[in-house]
């Protein structure tokens, strides 16, 4: 897929193309999750889709024509905001991160008061919080019932950002300790928590109990998982949890050596070991997801022979 951005000329030509993209996709993440003609005139009206300090951008791929749009806010200020909204049928294709690095090359190339590009969503929208990372965003912040929510208790409000001399440097600038009282950022702590944690989930796994508990299993796999075991084949987490629940239990517990781990990202950990159980020996290596319990994303193993 090759995509491309396209200005939005929202007070005449695009006019009605917005109401109706706008007015026909559900937006469960955001604070109006259905928009109605008279709520989508009266923003493009007040230029919340255009003016001196916003640009809006259908976000175009070349054979299938809009798929989202894109809206860059405060491009007057030191920080610009972005704010993306994919139609529901381009969900979940993995289209996220690269609108978000058009968004930020377009900002940083365009607008030379620019210094940070910055983005928020709520707690709950694991895709976009995996999106962010992806792309090489900071997570900066997690401001506690941050997010109003129609009809429900407020969600926390997470914010990622990219500075402009990472952007140029290829670098990233990661969430510094605090100097006055030694304490470590929310996003240095999790990432030792976060290690910790994913040791503990990921020899919860191998526990007999825990391998036979079909729910157990949902809470500690990721609904995209995806396991290749040491045959190669390739296994779904349906897959996985019906063929664990007919699962031999083993004599002798399975045991953990050559531990190491390494984090991939602010919310993410690798881990790989070597594992013994019974006369067979393998190496491991799982990829788990702080959001904000640990949940396995991935799971390799290769048969280790004499």
């Amino acid at each position: 897929m090759t995509l491309t951005l396209t200005r939005v000329e929202a007070g005449v030509r695009d006019r009605d193309a917005l109401t109706a993209f706008l007015t026909g996709n559900i937006f469960p993440f955001h604070v109006r999750e259905r928009l109605t003609v008279a709520q989508v005139t009266a923003d493009i009206d007040a230029g919340r889709w255009g003016d001196d300090r916003t640009e809006a951008f259908w976000i175009d791929d070349h054979e299938r024509g809009h798929i989202g749009l894109l809206r860059l806010d405060d491009l007057g200020d030191p920080t610009a905001v972005v704010d993306l909204r994919l139609a529901e049928r381009w969900r979940g294709r993995d289209v996220g991160a690269g609108v978000l690095t058009l968004a930020v090359e377009h900002t940083f190339r365009t607008h030379a008061g620019v210094v940070r590009v910055e983005g928020h969503t709520r707690e709950d929208n694991i895709a976009m919080r995996r999106t962010f990372e992806k792309s090489g965003w900071v997570r900066e912040g997690w401001f506690r019932d941050g997010w109003p929510v129609m009809g429900g208790a407020p969600l926390a409000s997470v914010a990622y950002a990219v500075l402009r001399r990472d952007w140029a440097s290829g670098e990233t600038t990661l969430v510094p300790r605090d100097p006055g009282v030694g304490a470590l950022s929310p996003r240095t702590r999790d990432a030792e928590t976060l290690i910790t944690e994913a040791w503990a989930a990921e020899e919860r796994l191998l526990d007999p109990a825990v391998r036979a508990d079909a729910d157990e299993l949902r809470r500690l796999l990721a609904d995209d998982f995806t396991e290749i075991g040491r045959s190669g084949r390739r296994w779904t987490r349906d897959d996985i949890i019906v063929a664990l629940a007919a699962e031999t239990t083993s004599a002798r517990p399975p045991t953990i050596e050559e531990r190491e781990s390494r984090l991939l990202g602010p919310e993410t950990v690798l881990l790989t070991y070597l594992l013994r159980a019974d006369d067979r020996v393998s190496r491991r290596s799982s990829v788990w997801q702080g959001d904000p319990r640990p949940r396995c994303v991935f799971h390799q193993g290769t048969a280790v022979h004499d």
